[in-house]
């Protein structure tokens, strides 16, 4: 089950994709064969009868038998059980495996139906079964913390049953607080790119001591798992970005952006398409879904500055999409004005046009934005994202109204480009007085440190390069 996303789980979930899908036969009172991927994206296309039959699939498997293979499994069974309440009985068909009846009680008691474990429970001891102490495990699904690989194993099975990126929020704060410190993100990359290479790790122990490696190995599983299911799984890529774009100065947006990987090719043909169904009046229609795909790539890799591309070629393949689009889109601008979703796409947009070095991405970007505020001025992400890119892409503090803004409505990590902000208008003191309450935040943070520290000594150079403070 290689889309279970977890390193160590690389070999306990291989073994179960090596036990196959089972061969059901087919005829018109039968349905389909079930397999891993039906699990994976369940949240696609969802239904009772599917879960019912996953359920027997997993089982024919032996699936409850193995270890490490029941965390996902329950924490995928919770959330489905706690979507279908009323349709629990037919998710759950006859003669299954006591191990399997055993894994569907903790489900069940995860998913709020006390009485239900119970009564699996005690049907089990009744056959002299071992079972799961229920006493023993987290309340609800809601309440499992993101304390290791097992907690992780079971927060992604909730996450494929209910496409609800909250589960995997707590994977990912718990690698952030880990990447935070120290140095230890540039290490836990490593370990990645050498698990992905299939390169030795013993480095690891050397530098930083047994107890200590033990630590970064499995923290790093919660990088790669965020990276590969940001690759499969929109509702992953939109967590991950948003993260990046809201704290892009930290050490774990950064160890998250260095995995983004090559930039996609897109059809761009694909993004508008123009009828006629009345003649004489055309009409434009935007896929917007293909839109985001294309947003979330540009994002992942030129959402800050400076942008960051893996291979030579991409940078420049982004950058002609990124003017394309606007070719596209531009013409319809009035047709957003009212729009602050589309507004909001095209704003950001423009401003990687700018960190792209497209002509005209700054007034666009800018026009963009302006208007977007003028609908809703109070959005919190709108003023940062504003004063944001105002801040890395021109030397006069226009973003500083904004970024006090977003501060004031609850984004907190405003004050890092505040702070660069009221520097670069020369205020030191309100310079310093950002980036120490950001530091402290983040004092894993060694660049921003660095600015502050320079700042404070009066040695920071400030270069006049387009989109460059």
């Amino acid at each position: 089950m290689r889309n279970f996303a977890r390193a160590s789980a690389a070999v306990l979930l291989t073994t179960i994709a090596a036990l196959g899908t089972i061969a059901m036969p087919a005829s018109a009172e039968e349905p389909a064969a079930v397999s891993e991927a039906d699990l994976t994206y369940f949240y696609k296309m969802p239904s009772p009868e599917l879960a019912g039959r996953l359920v027997a699939h997993f089982d024919a498997l032996r699936a409850a038998e193995q270890p490490g293979a029941r965390p996902p499994l329950i924490g995928f069974f919770a959330a489905a059980f706690q979507r279908y309440p009323t349709d629990i009985d037919k998710m759950i068909p006859g003669s299954l495996s006591p191990q399997m009846l055993d894994l569907l009680a903790v489900s069940l008691h995860l998913a709020g139906q006390q009485a239900k474990a119970e009564s699996l429970i005690g049907k089990l001891k009744a056959r002299d079964v071992t079972v799961t102490d229920l006493a023993g495990m987290p309340a609800s699904l809601q309440a499992v913390e993101a304390t290791g690989p097992s907690e992780w194993d079971l927060l992604w099975g909730a996450s494929f049953a209910t496409g609800d990126p909250r589960f995997c929020t707590k994977i990912l704060k718990r690698f952030a607080d880990a990447a935070n410190a120290g140095e230890n993100a540039d290490d836990l990359l490593r370990l990645v790119r050498d698990k992905e290479e299939g390169r030795a790790s013993g480095w690891i122990v050397d530098k930083r001591g047994k107890d200590a490696a033990r630590e970064l190995i499995i923290d790093s599983t919660a990088l790669w798992a965020l990276n590969s299911n940001a690759r499969q799984h929109a509702f992953v890529r939109t967590l991950v970005n948003e993260f990046v774009m809201a704290h892009r100065s930290e050490p774990a947006a950064r160890a998250l952006v260095a995995l983004a990987g090559e930039y996609g090719h897109y059809a761009l043909e694909k993004l508008v398409a123009v009828s006629e169904a009345v003649p004489g009046k055309p009409s434009v229609t935007i896929n917007i879904r293909y839109f985001n795909q294309i947003l979330d790539d540009l994002q992942r890799h030129a959402g800050s500055y400076p942008p960051h591309f893996e291979f030579p070629d991409d940078q420049p393949r982004a950058a002609h999409d990124v003017a394309r689009i606007s070719e596209l889109l531009d013409p319809l601008m009035g047709n957003f004005s009212n729009n602050p979703p589309m507004l909001l796409r095209l704003a950001v947009l423009h401003s990687i046009g700018h960190h792209l070095d497209v002509p005209d991405s700054f007034p666009k970007a800018v026009a963009a934005f302006d208007k977007l505020l003028t609908l809703t001025p109070e959005d919190p992400q709108a003023n940062y994202r504003y004063g944001s890119f105002l801040a890395v892409s021109t030397r006069k503090g226009e973003g500083i109204p904004f970024l006090e803004k977003a501060r004031s409505l609850g984004v907190a990590d405003a004050d890092y480009f505040l702070g660069w902000s009221y520097y670069t208008v020369g205020n030191k003191a309100k310079a310093i007085e950002n980036l120490e309450a950001y530091t402290k935040r983040v004092p894993g943070d060694a660049r921003t440190a660095a600015l502050l520290d320079a700042i404070r000594h009066d040695r920071v150079q400030v270069k006049e390069t387009p989109g460059q403070p």
